[in-house]
């Protein structure tokens, strides 16, 4: 009488023995009705032995990104707040770019996704991936040259004076991450934030903000220097209640496309929370 692992190499003799204990153990190799436990299970000539179909595996979902925009060059998405856009090796959080390199493992094995540039962990809004090491390199030489569109809606506190204008000044980090503006000689990196007050109310402002530069936290510290910190933001305005969100949203991102040289744009719309603080500053004019 032989044994399922005789019964099965007869039956699958191009098989490799670790695979047939894979089918045994994903309960797909049935003796009279009944799941096979071992490979050492004796089989009877009156005995019925089926095999089960291959378990379809689970495709690697993109959730929480929401794709945008998909070619073979640059995957465009939609982060939520509290998502890391990347970090150290070492980091067991999620990662967006984490989430998109197993989602491009299941489709595209070739795809090399690259990280072009970060949003902070706390705001929302558009990122884009480089699929190809061509892309890659396109895209970052096109943020070093600071001729890549990226535009933000934040909500800020208080009314923001003038209503129009330019922050410039000198950015350095700080050993507790945030980033303060210096005066100090060859210190910090130069960071440029053109603004425009879309609506102001009794206690908030909309701002529309483009960035020339795009440094660490660069919004928030520039605004904060300005007496106006973005709702929510517990770095730079102190402890906030549980479930607070950042309002502040990447909404429009724009660039040369890496093989076809042609601009493309990408806008969505702002977030619930930044469309109700709009319809109350607009309700307060």
């Amino acid at each position: 009488m032989p044994t399922l692992l005789e019964w099965l190499v007869q039956k699958y003799p191009n098989a490799k023995r670790q695979t047939l204990r894979e089918m045994v153990g994903q309960r797909r190799v049935s003796i009279n009705g009944k799941p096979a436990k071992s490979l050492k299970e004796m089989v009877g000539e009156s005995d019925k032995v089926t095999v089960g179909k291959r378990p379809q595996r689970l495709r690697a979902s993109i959730e929480p990104l929401k794709i945008v925009h998909e070619d073979e060059d640059v995957l465009v998405v939609v982060k939520p707040p509290g998502l890391l856009t990347s970090t150290v090796v070492r980091e067991r959080r999620a990662t967006a770019i984490g989430i998109v390199r197993d989602y491009l493992a299941d489709r595209e094995p070739r795809a090399r996704a690259g990280v072009v540039h970060r949003l902070d962990r706390d705001a929302a809004g558009l990122l884009v991936f480089s699929k190809n090491n061509a892309a890659h390199q396109s895209l970052k030489r096109q943020f070093f040259q600071h001729t890549v569109l990226r535009e933000y809606l934040a909500v800020v506190h208080g009314k923001v004076s003038p209503a129009k204008g330019r922050i410039e000044s000198n950015l350095v980090e700080l050993k507790d991450g945030s980033v303060r503006d210096t005066h100090a000689p060859g210190k910090g990196q130069k960071a440029v934030t053109e603004y425009e007050a879309v609506q102001q109310g009794p206690k908030h402002a909309v701002v529309r903000v483009r960035l020339q530069t795009g440094r660490k936290h660069q919004i928030r510290a520039h605004f904060a220097q300005r007496k106006n910190p973005v709702v929510g933001d517990s770095m730079y305005e102190g402890p906030q209640p549980p479930g607070t969100i950042l309002l502040l949203a990447a909404v429009k991102l724009g660039f040369d496309h890496p093989r076809s040289g042609e601009r493309v744009t990408f806008e969505i719309p702002p977030p619930v929370e930044i469309e109700k603080a709009l319809a109350e500053t607009s309700a307060a004019e």
